[in-house]
């Protein structure tokens, strides 16, 4: 999927988007640390597994089905901009 992507293009999931995060521009540091907890993780150390994100990367959502509307509200919001 990201080698179909174009520049400008978002992508939010489900549960467990610590790989998503990585491709997407956090580094693996950052991801290492957000995953354990710590201050230099990419939100802080806040989010864990489920609630990484970086630029046009909307993270994970522990919700079954909580993408989809979410996704929805990003794609309109980027659609007005």
């Amino acid at each position: 999927m990201k080698a179909a992507m174009t520049e400008g293009d978002a992508v939010i999931t489900a549960y467990r988007c610590h790989g998503w995060t990585w491709l997407l521009g956090a580094t693996v540091t950052e991801v290492l640390a957000e995953l354990t907890g710590r201050i230099a993780g990419n939100v802080h150390g806040k989010g864990g597994s489920m609630h990484m994100y970086t630029e046009n990367f909307y993270g994970g959502n522990g919700i079954v089905g909580a993408q989809q509307p979410l996704g929805a509200g990003v794609a309109l919001a980027m659609k007005y901009r």
